[in-house]
């Protein structure tokens, strides 16, 4: 029988760190990646579990007792870091699940990190599907990396004996980029979104019938615009631009089930913004459908998770306009919309 490996030197989790991101510090104080820690853990003979992509909402328990043992910690632990142990009333649909493993930071955090004498770690609340904006800072969260524009994927290495986020692409450093004055318009984008993303957080977290009625109206809005086949969303009308085309990071969310969780930062907080505009600050319907937001869920082609009957179901209670000759009108556009042209680049797409 082999031999548990140990090993010398293993950083205790944060207590708001994702797991996969403490499992990416201990590997980096070894000059690793997280597999090939986990090959060494399990020992010659033994075979590694496939580690292409860490789960952090449900992790294998078999890899958290190889884990814990090897790094001498509990493994009740380490199951505490799951997603599912932090949120356990939270649907998994309001996990976020970024593309090839992608997570958004706050650099600001990580500039605190620096600043307390620690190692940067990724908070698991940025995983939230309605997180948008850190608490911490009120500073937008980022999914491309600064320095070379790509989807960001952090790695760990170690700078005067601290372990500090580095853009796997590009090798950038990620500290002393965040926490600087924000533009003043940017800024207020920003703390009116928070608001927005609280008040979402509230709904996730309250009774499962308003929660149903926000996920509704968010697939609504990324349900496809009069076709089937379509690659436009219905939020396209919402920019009064005629012949506007979906850009191809978003195309892939249109008509799925659960889009808020596969979205990029900035549409998660269009999508706020535009239920914000259509419903106020609820962000959900008080029981009647305002005209512009059932002019805009009329253009929803059937699709296997909104079919027209829920389509009409959301309009229940509306006067039904003539739809053949009665065109999506321009919906309201409250300040917050035009902050610095925040959006003015997907208008451009959309056109």
């Amino acid at each position: 029988m082999t031999a548990a490996i140990r090993l010398p030197v293993a950083p205790r989790p944060f207590r708001d760190e994702l797991l996969s991101s403490w499992m990416a510090r201990v590997a980096a104080r070894y000059d690793l990646e997280v597999p090939g820690l986990t090959a060494y853990l399990v020992g010659q003979g033994g075979r590694a579990p496939d580690l292409r992509k860490i789960d952090d909402i449900c992790p294998d328990r078999g890899l958290l007792r190889l884990w814990a043992r090897g790094c001498r910690i509990d493994s009740a632990r380490l199951e505490r870091l799951s997603l599912k142990s932090r949120y356990t009333e939270r649907p998994p649909d309001w996990f976020f699940e970024g593309a090839r493993g992608t997570v958004p930071a706050c650099l600001a955090c990580f500039d605190a990190d620096l600043a307390a004498g620690r190692d940067a770690y990724v908070r698991a609340e940025w995983r939230l599907a309605e997180q948008i904006v850190c608490p911490a800072h009120t500073e937008m969260l980022r999914d491309r990396c600064p320095g070379c524009g790509c989807h960001l994927r952090i790695s760990f290495r170690i700078r005067d004996g601290r372990l500090r986020p580095f853009c796997r692409k590009c090798d950038g450093q990620l500290t002393g980029r965040g926490g600087a004055a924000a533009v003043r318009s940017a800024a207020e984008f920003a703390k009116t979104v928070f608001g927005l993303q609280r008040q979402a957080g509230r709904i996730v977290r309250g009774c499962a019938d308003l929660r149903a009625q926000f996920e509704q109206a968010i697939r609504t809005l990324w349900a496809p615009l009069d076709r089937v086949d379509a690659a436009r969303p219905v939020l396209a009308l919402w920019f009064d631009q005629p012949g506007w085309h979906c850009p191809f990071e978003v195309r892939a969310v249109v008509g799925t089930p659960a889009p808020l969780r596969r979205l990029p930062v900035r549409w998660r907080a269009l999508t706020l913004v535009v239920l914000q505009d259509l419903f106020g600050a609820a962000l959900v319907s008080d029981g009647t459908m305002p005209e512009a937001a059932s002019r805009l869920f009329r253009r929803v082609a059937p699709t296997r998770y909104l079919s027209q009957e829920r389509a009409s179901a959301i309009c229940k209670g509306m006067p039904h306009a003539d739809r053949s000759k009665r065109g999506v009108q321009r919906l309201s556009k409250s300040p917050v919309h035009r902050l610095s042209g925040n959006f003015e680049g997907e208008r451009a797409d959309f056109g």
